[in-house]
């Protein structure tokens, strides 16, 4: 023996669904082999897995068959706030704008849709393992939002393409690569968007994406 012991990684999964905590849980496991995931069928069942808070990782919905999605997504904003700087990623299809505020106020929480493509989840996630914040612009671009001033700046052509890589999940580092430019000048650009759609965050920024439609 070499006296190094391996560090096995702790992950939770949630859902109400068995197909879709399965499918969740072969994805996982596949992509995240250092990690042993645990599942549950609701946020009850989660609430009872020992060392939870300490869970390297918890993947869940917002809602099961005891809690709608208000009350489910209440629930996880109290959980990530006493699970000392771990991540967490919902995955969901139902996220109204009211919710959506709430989860991107807590950090470390990623909202990944739930019919997201596998090789975009995939990359998603490694980005939330890495320490990025990920939110899924398909979660918030049918969902209602305040009225727009109309009389916003008009975009440049360049600004419009990082948008649009940025709209499909890239990152600063991939818009970068695929338009030729450097990770600063796409930083700029990034910048001026928000300024120029008056968006605080990137659910804002996305949200306000007709504008320019």
């Amino acid at each position: 023996m070499d006296g190094i012991t391996k560090v096995t990684k702790k992950g939770v999964v949630m859902h109400a669904c068995p197909l879709v905590r399965h499918g969740l849980m072969h994805f996982l496991s596949t992509q995240l082999p250092e990690i042993t995931f645990q599942v549950a069928e609701s946020f009850s069942a989660m609430g009872r897995i020992p060392g939870l808070v300490e869970a390297d990782l918890v993947v869940s919905d917002v809602r099961d068959d005891e809690k709608d999605a208000i009350e489910g997504g209440n629930w996880l904003l109290w959980l990530q706030s006493i699970r000392n700087d771990k991540p967490m990623v919902v995955i969901t299809d139902l996220l109204s704008d009211e919710q959506m505020a709430k989860l991107c106020k807590q950090p470390l929480i990623s909202l990944l849709a739930l019919q997201t493509p596998e090789a975009q989840l995939r990359e998603q996630i490694n980005r939330v393992l890495s320490g990025d914040l990920v939110i899924s612009p398909t979660l918030y671009m049918s969902s209602t939002t305040a009225s727009v001033d109309l009389e916003l700046e008009p975009l440049t052509d360049a600004e419009q393409r990082v948008l649009k890589l940025m709209y499909q999940g890239y990152s600063i580092v991939q818009i970068a690569e695929q338009l030729c430019r450097s990770a600063k000048t796409v930083s700029t650009h990034k910048y001026h968007l928000m300024r120029k759609l008056r968006a605080r965050n990137e659910v804002e920024l996305f949200a306000r994406i007709e504008v320019i439609h």
